[in-house]
């Protein structure tokens, strides 16, 4: 194929120079022929009214020749205007309003009689329709030279391709068409040189490409299982922790008008309405609930055009009752006007992870709940990149284990709390699906005057995916 591309490239070069260089000279005859055109038709025109404009002058009657000036300049179209000078003074001048200010040739005619001069006409012709013509035969000859190039690049290649390289093409070919739907597909060719040899290693790397992704599949299946699993546990909880305040308020609502309805006590209208009120809103956020959940299962995966605040709002909607039943302050510093293209319930499922490690981390390690904290900081930085932070006061990430924390099931948590999918989850969407980056690193650092050391995740994003 490389020597196809290098032979069609110089016949590419060779025809277009010389269709170019050809037209090139017949373009500039074509144009000074119509330079001669306009030029003996500019001439003409201003001695017709040099001659017809002999008795207005000799009777200094000027109206009479504007009439004639303003006749021609409708009867000559590329006429941009003409004037009359008697005694260097201008008499009469008249433009012609709809040419463009392109450019124009000057032409001069005296009226003379006796030998003596009376008055002279200047005339300006507008170039416009030349370059129009001259413009439309490049456009021609360029067309003209494409298609002639084209037609000699198609049968330059069916020549190569049959005297030359046809061995090459048919490997190229066969191994162009594999893919992981096709890596069982083995290239066949009846020689006995050294093609013959080339199909055979390319065979065997074929199989052997085969294998491993077949071995692949089967770890990233066994993985997304137990992540699916993780996610829904987590889920569960989470969903048990947002129902918990507001079925309490039901609950209250509802045993308040059934203690009043056994004690035969008085149900006003506003007792009905307010309580009718309260389960209807409360209903309502668990309905809201269970979208919000229903659509994170859901693993809708396509990218699209996505503003970070509405991410960063959507994830902690998720994790919120969960972070506030283990006391902990999260502080949300997103800039709202970054957007970027990805995956809402991807980076989503991402950040859930990152806030759920930090999450266990605070729990563990930080008894005094005032001590709590989560900070996620999105900003624009150099280069056309977002980054988002989590950072956290749990006290950071033993240095023997950091470089780990993304392994597939590397944990240092007790087994009851801890899988080691979820960074390594988060991981694999950052940096495969949205090809981005992720990194951490232990932080000290002073909040409302206080020290404190966490680890602290950063994931960097380009602003188009």
């Amino acid at each position: 194929m490389k020597l196809t591309f290098k032979i069609t490239s110089i016949v590419l070069v060779t025809v277009m120079s010389l269709l170019l260089f050809f037209g090139f000279f017949i373009i500039k005859d074509e144009k000074e022929f119509l330079q001669y055109l306009q030029n003996k038709q500019g001439k003409a025109i201003v001695n017709t009214i040099s001659i017809s404009i002999v008795d207005a002058v000799l009777l200094k009657d000027y109206p009479a020749i504007d009439t004639i000036v303003e006749n021609t300049l409708k009867a000559y179209k590329d006429i941009s205007s003409v004037r009359v000078v008697i005694n260097n003074k201008i008499v009469s001048q008249v433009y012609n309003k709809g040419l463009t200010e392109d450019e124009k040739s000057l032409f001069k005619s005296n009226v003379v009689i006796d030998g003596e001069i009376l008055a002279r006409v200047v005339s300006e012709i507008s170039n416009s329709e030349n370059t129009k013509i001259v413009n439309k035969r490049i456009q021609t000859i360029i067309i003209i030279s494409l298609l002639i190039t084209s037609l000699l690049i198609v049968i330059l290649i069916l020549i190569v391709k049959y005297f030359l390289i046809s061995k090459i093409n048919f490997i190229s070919n066969s191994t162009s068409k594999i893919n992981i739907n096709s890596l069982h597909k083995l290239i066949k060719i009846d020689t006995k040189d050294e093609f013959k040899d080339l199909a055979e290693n390319i065979n065997e790397m074929t199989k052997q490409l085969e294998k491993e992704i077949e071995d692949n599949k089967i770890k990233t299946k066994l993985l997304a299982e137990q992540s699916k699993m993780v996610s829904m546990g987590e889920m569960i909880g989470n969903i048990a922790h947002q129902w918990r305040q507001p079925l309490s308020i039901i609950s209250t609502s509802a045993s308040g008008m059934m203690l009043k309805s056994e004690m035969e006590m008085e149900f006003t209208k506003e007792d009905i309405l307010g309580s009718s009120k309260t389960i209807l809103n409360q209903t309502k956020y668990l309905s809201n609930t269970i979208d919000n959940f229903r659509d994170f299962l859901k693993g809708d995966k396509s990218h699209s055009l996505i503003k970070l605040s509405d991410v960063i709002q959507y994830t902690i909607s998720i994790v919120n009752a969960s972070i506030s039943d283990n006391f902990i302050t999260l502080i949300d510093n997103t800039d709202k006007n970054l957007s970027i293209y990805g995956s809402r319930n991807e980076l989503s499922e991402a950040f859930i992870n990152i806030i759920n490690n930090s999450k266990d981390a605070l729990k563990t390690n930080i008894k005094n709940t005032d001590d709590r904290f989560i900070f996620i900081d999105v900003k624009e930085i150099e280069n056309e990149k977002i980054e988002i932070s989590f950072k956290d006061s749990g006290g950071g990430i033993p240095n023997s284990i950091i470089n780990r924390v993304f392994e597939p099931y590397f944990t240092s948590k007790h087994q009851s709390i801890g899988t080691g999918l979820g960074l390594s989850m988060a991981s694999k969407i950052i940096k495969e699906r949205h090809y981005g980056l992720i990194t951490v690193n232990n932080e000290e650092y002073k909040y409302n005057k206080k020290l404190y050391k966490g680890a602290c995740f950063k994931v960097t994003l380009n602003k188009e995916s």
